[in-house]
Formats: structure tokens, C-alpha cells, sequence
């Protein structure tokens, strides 16, 4: 296993995913509220987060499926897949999406 050293601090990869988000959001009247929840979970190499219940979004707008936000401890942004209401599938997912960094030295 590679050696692999964070540089962003979880404040800064919150915001790069916030600021994503809000992007992928279309950013149209959520401005005001919290886009991301407060709980996240974190990996080796990343963290993730999730979309707060606040935030309703048309299926249209996400193809059906319920997104989370993945941040390398180096910054690296990426938009997946939520199992957030999978806590063993989450867990392996996370996993993967760490291993993924580690290998790209992201």
C-alpha cells in the first residue's frame, strides 16, 4: 500500500463540494439554505457528502438517482452515487473511492 498525504483540510473539501453541488443544483433558489448536510463520512482518501432533505430536486434533473459528493483529501471533486441509506454498501463504496484516489495520487 502507497503512502498517501492529505493537503486540504475538511472545512476547504466541504466548500468544494458545496460549491459543486450548487452547481450540478442549477444553484436556483439555494443560496439561502444549507446544500449539504451536516453529516458526511469520511475515507482513507476522501470524504463524502450528501445532499441535505432541504434541497428537493426533480428527478429530471438528477436522472433518477440521489447523489452524494466525493472530495479527495487533495482536492479532487467527484459526484456519485448516495448510499447513504446503505451503511454496509456506503462503507464499501467509500473504500473503493479512497483505494481510486490512492492509486491516482489524488
Amino acid at each position: 500500500m502507497s503512502y498517501y498525504e492529505k493537503s486540504i483540510s475538511l472545512e476547504k473539501a466541504r466548500k468544494i463540494a458545496e460549491l459543486n453541488a450548487l452547481k450540478e443544483l442549477g444553484g436556483g433558489g439555494c443560496e439561502d439554505v444549507n446544500i449539504l448536510k451536516d453529516e458526511y463520512s469520511e475515507g482513507e482518501c476522501c470524504w463524502m457528502f450528501f445532499k441535505s432533505d432541504d434541497i428537493s430536486v426533480s428527478p429530471e434533473m438528477t436522472l433518477g438517482i440521489k447523489w452524494a459528493y466525493v472530495v479527495s483529501k487533495k482536492g479532487t471533486y467527484s459526484m456519485v452515487q448516495d448510499f447513504s441509506d446503505d451503511p454496509e454498501l456506503l462503507s464499501d463504496y467509500l473504500k473503493k473511492m479512497s483505494e481510486y484516489f490512492r492509486r491516482k495520487n489524488e
